[in-house]
């Protein structure tokens, strides 16, 4: 499954349909954490209803716009539309990023012409109509969202470790536009989507929006502790979608895996989880991190608790995490968590992580026990 925006850490589709095979095409699915879309898209395309939610800005457009039927052709045509107001744009009429922060951002990761090519882009398309706005504003991320270096300054971007490479750029931004577009057309796949999707921002903590007992089964892949940071990479394309630095700052403090100490202690005894290896040392500080994690989980499995129906199941698939040499086991405290909120443990699968799907750091040639967990990925199923 191909899908319209890079993503680091994408979810196996095969997983996802193992985890939904013989649901009735009445039943609910739930995605709290959606990111790229994998599980609502699957979900779609098996003719189910699927909630998804999600903190980052930009996993709701993509995923909303994955699992919105619009005309393909139509898309690539307003692309066209879009690149010629902004190439005649009135430079007064350009808007700037609102903040001395969000200014100092721009001037830093993109260089001045493809900065105001982007700004004249995104100027358009803040007032471009529905239905196709979602998606041309995803194009737009495409080309600064990208393993390379494109439309800014820095290469893996995609993979959440942007790093500066270089002063100058000739990236034509237009062009690369144009193409983004008809990438996103071309793996819309409209004719697929069978079912129905409810995409929107919310935190996978307090879902508000999801009534009580209203979700058949809940298939998702939380963030693992200290591993990925999404909002790092998605920050260079959401300052161009409408978002200040300070805001996006602020959704990565919220985020669940944040490097931030916990205001309480977890309820289960974390020391059992965490195995410090010859020469590694966990400090109070990185304790704090973990307690944090078990915290936010706790909350996360407690919703998932509310909104699923007293036959609903549950499918996690969860990563380890290492930190200063220390091996956390993720997936142990997830299903430690759910068992002391009531959940029945079904099975825990190890399933190793293809490598073209690998967006930590790669193993080291020595090999050895964290080179091998860092291959690996833990399925826990559940039932309520």
């Amino acid at each position: 499954m191909m899908t319209i925006h890079p993503f680091p850490a994408r979810m196996a589709p095969e997983v996802v349909a193992e985890a939904l095979e013989g649901m009735r095409r009445s039943a609910t699915v739930l995605d709290p954490m959606c990111g790229s879309g994998t599980v609502v898209r699957t979900a779609a395309e098996m003719g189910l209803y699927c909630a998804g939610r999600d903190l980052d800005p930009l996993a709701v457009l993509m995923t909303k716009v994955w699992t919105t039927a619009l005309d393909a052709m139509g898309l690539t045509n307003e692309a066209r539309d879009v690149v010629g107001i902004a190439r005649r744009l009135d430079r007064r009429r350009i808007a700037r990023r609102g903040d001395r922060v969000s200014r100092d951002f721009v001037s830093y990761w993109f260089a001045e012409t493809q900065a105001e090519c982007l700004a004249r882009l995104s100027t358009v398309l803040r007032e471009w109509p529905e239905p196709n706005r979602g998606a041309l504003s995803l194009a737009l991320s495409r080309i600064i969202v990208s393993k390379e270096m494109q439309a800014s300054l820095a290469r893996d971007t995609s993979h959440s470790r942007p790093h500066r490479v270089a002063r100058r750029n000739d990236f034509d931004v237009y062009q690369g536009f144009l193409r983004a577009a008809g990438v996103v057309a071309s793996r819309l796949r409209v004719e697929r989507l069978v079912g129905h999707a409810d995409v929107r921002q919310e935190d996978a903590r307090n879902l508000e929006s999801v009534e009580d007992h209203s979700i058949n089964a809940v298939v998702a892949s939380p963030p693992y502790l200290n591993a990925i940071d999404y909002l790092r990479g998605h920050r260079l394309a959401l300052v161009w979608l409408g978002y200040t630095v300070g805001q996006v700052r602020d959704l990565r403090s919220q985020s669940i895996g944040a490097e931030r100490m916990a205001d309480r202690e977890a309820s289960v005894d974390l020391e059992r989880f965490v195995v410090e290896h010859e020469g590694a040392r966990i400090d109070a500080r990185r304790w704090g991190w973990i307690r944090r994690y078990a915290v936010d989980i706790g909350a996360v499995l407690a919703e998932l608790r509310r909104v699923l129906t007293a036959d609903g199941r549950v499918v996690l698939i969860v990563g380890n995490s290492f930190l200063r040499g220390a091996e956390v086991d993720n997936a142990g405290i997830v299903e430690s968590l759910a068992v002391e909120l009531g959940f029945s443990r079904v099975r825990r699968e190890v399933r190793q992580i293809p490598a073209r799907r690998r967006y930590l750091p790669p193993p080291s040639s020595r090999g050895g026990r964290l080179d091998t967990r860092m291959r690996e990925e833990v399925v826990l199923h559940f039932t309520a």
